[in-house]
């Protein structure tokens, strides 16, 4: 086990840009992920870690000793509460966090693709990965101009989905287009097709738009079909993850009802 008590220290000046400086993860090709849930999943799918930084005070809990143990004693820091506090993003919560390489792209599973195209907000992010492995989604692309999947934010957002399913990123539209399965549905606010006109009984793509703008026009020409979601009153549409929950949850729907006749 090491203690460091520098702020000048190179790994703490990592942690603190990982977890302040978006543009850090990718610059470093690492990532911090903060929590003992996190932790614990990245080491379940078999990431190896470069370094879990705690308090020595968080190692008395037990769940968090047994992570120290799976890590090894070579690879434990500890420092004090107010230097964690400078790299930490939670007000609360355990004083533990894992330090590992940004994991390497992943490769499309059988089964419904999920495309984000310039989905800013990481909260977004992060609950739309979530979804889509929950829904059994085979490979979710991230295209330029989304919020980094490996961020703080769209981490603790994710709640590990990110070791769920293949995960693509910086991607542009030329990039994937050609693998994607067929069809190819775009949710959009002027749509030829409701939701629920769709047989989704297969593998087909989904493509979800910029939290103001929706889905690129020239994306959305390459589609099959931009599709509505039916709604009721004055709202005008549905936060982005929501309504790629309704869509995903309808597909899974179908597939049930299938499965069962």
């Amino acid at each position: 086990m090491r203690r460091i008590e520098s702020a000048d220290n190179p790994l703490c000046r990592t942690l603190r840009a990982l977890a302040h400086d978006p543009g850090a993860v990718r610059r470093l090709d690492q990532a911090w992920l903060e929590g003992i849930h996190l932790a614990r999943a990245a080491l379940d799918a078999g990431l190896p870690a470069q370094a879990l930084v705690c308090t020595e005070p968080a190692l008395e809990d037990p769940e968090i000793a047994r992570l120290a143990e799976r890590v090894g004693d070579q690879r434990v820091v500890c420092v004090g509460p107010g230097l964690f506090r400078q790299f930490s993003t939670l007000q609360h919560g355990p004083a533990v966090g894992l330090l590992l390489r940004r994991p390497a792209a992943g490769s499309a599973r059988p089964g419904v693709a999920v495309v984000l195209d310039r989905i800013q907000d990481a909260g977004n992010v992060g609950t739309l990965l979530r979804t889509a492995a929950a829904a059994g989604a085979g490979v979710v692309y991230c295209l330029r101009g989304c919020a980094g999947a490996w961020t703080p934010k769209v981490l603790r957002a994710g709640m590990g989905a990110h070791f769920a399913l293949p995960l693509v990123e910086d991607l542009l539209w030329s990039d994937i287009e050609a693998r994607l399965p067929r069809p190819c549905y775009a949710t959009a606010a002027q749509a030829r097709h409701g939701l629920y006109e769709l047989d989704l009984r297969g593998d087909v793509t989904w493509v979800f738009g910029n939290e103001g703008g929706g889905v690129d026009p020239d994306i959305l020409a390459r589609c099959d079909a931009g599709v509505g979601i039916p709604q009721t009153g004055s709202i005008e549409s549905l936060n982005v993850a929501a309504a790629a929950a309704v869509c995903l949850y309808e597909g899974v729907r179908q597939r049930l009802a299938a499965a069962a006749r």
